[in-house]
């Protein structure tokens, strides 16, 4: 990797949260006794040994090439905090690691799943093009048919109207015996 080669400055931002206050007296206590001449060297060793020596390396972290050490850096023992986090880490990790294959089943059965469908539709294409193709040959062979018979020609005579019926009114005196009702209104008509 390149990063040996380059110098990279990294900030560290501490929050109001408790256990970054206890984190930031613990690195003020170390800084004050002098054991690390800058707060780089205090986070390369604390970095060489979280990362490094807790995977079991016999050797020790070489000094950094950009600044030179006259004091040798003194390895600082685990912080009790930090095992409860590292457990949590490495709960995470499995859950994580569990999740990507669960992900992984699931995006396999969904695409199986998908397959099957997209299959199926196929058929049902197939079917229904065979079944359009059967249907036009049917129509086509209909159309023949009827293209190769004779045409007759009939003369049509246009229709003669129907004579209308009178209308009959009928009289005075059968409406009044039909309704009673017309016969007492039928002199306020006779009036107007």
């Amino acid at each position: 990797m390149l990063w040996a080669n380059r110098k990279q400055t990294q900030s560290v931002t501490f929050t109001e949260d408790a256990a970054d206050q206890t984190l930031l007296d613990a690195i003020e206590k170390e800084l004050s006794q002098a054991k690390y001449q800058t707060f780089s060297n205090l986070c390369k060793q604390a970095l060489w040994q979280f990362l490094l020596l807790s995977k079991s390396e016999p050797t020790p972290p070489p000094p950094p090439p950009e600044i030179p050490n006259l004091n040798p850096p003194q390895v600082l023992p685990v912080l009790p905090n930090l095992q409860p986090l590292e457990e949590r880490l490495s709960e995470i990790h499995n859950k994580l690691t569990d999740l990507e294959k669960k992900v992984i089943v699931d995006d396999g059965t969904k695409t199986e799943k998908l397959e099957t469908q997209f299959h199926q539709l196929t058929e049902q294409v197939s079917q229904l093009q065979t079944s359009i193709n059967q249907k036009l040959a049917q129509l086509a062979t209909g159309l023949e048919t009827v293209k190769s018979q004779p045409v007759i020609i009939m003369e049509s005579k246009p229709p003669q109207p129907e004579p209308e019926p009178e209308t009959v009114s009928p009289s005075p005196e059968a409406m009044a015996e039909a309704d009673p009702l017309l016969k007492r209104l039928g002199s306020l008509l006779d009036d107007f």
